[in-house]
């Protein structure tokens, strides 16, 4: 059975894990990590630590590797969040088929500083085709691609797939620790100094952020706090892709005394259920694995996530070696056989009846033939390029610009006196959108003076209806009402200029914008 090695690397050390390839899963063999921090060149005059040269990291695998008798294996590189870019891309309704290509024209358009040299892949969020669509875009630089092969090439070893770490524990999680199926769980990661956090929901990733905490959180009680404070910046920067939910449980990744008393302390803190998980529990191990188990199991959890996603053949959510891209179109290659044939059996009856005429025109009819085809296949390219950008700008066009509609709300209410609103919810449809207002009035008066001011050419506003209610004087009404935003109207030219100029408009606009408020009081 061959072998396979899952490893990954930081400014510390070098971790891996050896299995061997099985009808019923990966049986684990070693765990092992390598130390780094003698391959370390002397701190810059900043006095940061700079990563190790590739070639010592290489050096050492390779080294590593010869000990335990491990000989060209398929590899599985994982990456760290910190060694890549990801942000999360908002783009236009559009089919599974179509969403590789918009996601990398999108990604070069807003990544700062990547080009065509970078590697890119990404997760796609819940929704449907016809609605707009959400992904996580991940970005490789290729300074992170050649240290990869350099360390590679010196270990003598074969690439098979680049994965992204928190990715990989993810996985593994969700099969050791199931949930309810609307469950949502942030799942908790220590390796050295960083911590991977990841929130799913209904098993699909939704948010995923690595933090450095001081200390040693599994140790350090003080470290323990500071890992408690990222867990709550998590969750609050999770806010819009959990549509206002929270996570309802912690699941952290190892399964030993101290991951259990951690795993107590943050669930006590924070007021959810936690659990833990032993990374090498529920599958095969042999070898040095079956009698001796390395320190903080819970750092492995990402190289045996890829290994058992390997083996029930199952594509890990990024993989930046075999990105995803559009299906390829049905072969032709039967239909230019016949043409090929064809034209052949033409050319042979030409020359039979006129060799001297013919002789020469075989190859500028090829020559033709051939132009011609690459000049169908540049114009089939700058086709679909104009439909993406047409489809983008149709779609900026039609974007409400909520920050204007906050500023016109703020203008339109009455007096504090006369209304206070206690719920105020932005939503924004394929067109246009809509502001929906609930609270108390003073009296009829001020509600009708309230939906007059609100309705305009731009603005439609429908009544909810109002009825006595005097728990909240001096007001004696509770009303409900909804301001539909009408699209904006336009020709197709001038939807292209005005969705660039709204898209500039939204890039100062902040996110939080884009949501629901409550309990606000003019």
């Amino acid at each position: 059975m061959p072998q396979w090695l899952a490893v990954e690397w930081d400014d510390e050390e070098l971790r891996a894990v050896v299995a061997r390839a099985g009808r019923r899963g990966p049986a684990l063999e070693d765990a092992f990590t390598v130390p780094l921090r003698e391959a370390v060149p002397a701190a810059g005059e900043d006095g940061a630590r700079q990563r190790p040269p590739a070639e010592e990291i290489g050096g050492k695998l390779a080294a590593a590797l010869a000990a335990r008798g491990v000989s060209r294996p398929r590899t599985f590189v994982v990456l760290s969040r910190s060694r890549i870019e990801l942000r999360q891309l908002s783009l236009p309704p559009v089919a599974d088929d179509e969403l590789p290509d918009l996601v990398r024209f999108q990604a070069l358009r807003e990544f700062p500083h990547i080009d065509e040299e970078w590697r890119i892949d990404y997760i796609p969020l819940e929704a449907a085709a016809d609605q707009t669509r959400s992904v996580l875009a991940a970005a490789l630089p290729p300074a992170g691609g050649a240290e990869i092969r350099t360390v590679c090439d010196t270990a003598e070893l074969s690439v098979t797939r680049q994965v992204l770490r928190p990715c990989a524990a993810a996985s593994l999680a969700l099969r050791r620790v199931p949930g309810e199926p609307e469950e949502i769980r942030l799942i908790v990661n220590l390796i050295g100094a960083e911590v991977d956090l990841v929130i799913v929901m209904r098993d699909a990733l939704v948010f995923v952020r690595t933090a450095r905490v001081a200390g040693d959180p599994l140790r350090d009680p003080a470290a323990a706090e500071l890992l408690v404070g990222e867990i709550r910046r998590t969750m609050v920067a999770a806010q819009n892709q959990l549509g206002g939910g929270r996570a309802n449980r912690i699941v952290l990744c190892g399964a030993d005394a101290a991951h259990q008393a951690l795993g107590a302390m943050l669930g006590e803190r924070l007021s959810l259920p936690a659990a833990c998980f032993d990374p090498f529990a529920e599958v095969a191990v042999s070898g040095e694995l079956a009698t001796h188990r390395p320190d903080d199991t819970g750092r492995f959890a990402s190289l045996v996530g890829v290994l058992v996603d390997e083996a029930e053949k199952r594509p890990p959510a990024v993989d930046f070696l075999h990105p995803k891209r559009r299906p390829e179109p049905p072969s032709r290659k039967n239909l230019y056989l016949l043409a090929g044939a064809a034209g052949l059996l033409l050319v042979l009856w030409g020359l039979i009846f006129a060799w001297l005429a013919v002789r020469g025109m075989d190859e500028k009819i090829q020559a033709l033939q051939a132009k011609r085809q690459e000049l169908d296949r540049k114009l089939k390219e700058a086709d679909k390029t104009r439909k993406l950008v047409e489809a983008l700008d149709a779609w900026r066009a039609s974007d409400v610009l909520w920050l204007d509609e906050l500023k016109r709300l703020n203008e339109k209410v009455p007096s504090a006196k006369e209304v206070m609103l206690n719920k105020l919810t932005l939503a924004a449809g394929e067109r246009g959108g809509q502001i929906t207002l609930e609270g108390f009035a003073a009296n009829a008066d001020a509600v009708q003076m309230l939906e007059q001011s609100l309705e305009d050419h731009d603005h439609r506003l429908i009544s909810k209806g109002k009825a006595e209610d005097a728990s909240q004087p001096p007001y004696t009404l509770r009303f409900g009402s909804v301001v539909v935003i009408r699209p904006p109207e336009s020709s197709s030219g001038t939807a292209s200029s005005s969705g660039t100029a709204r898209a500039a408009a939204r890039r100062t606009a902040s996110p939080a914008a884009r949501g629901t408020a409550g309990g606000r009081q003019p």
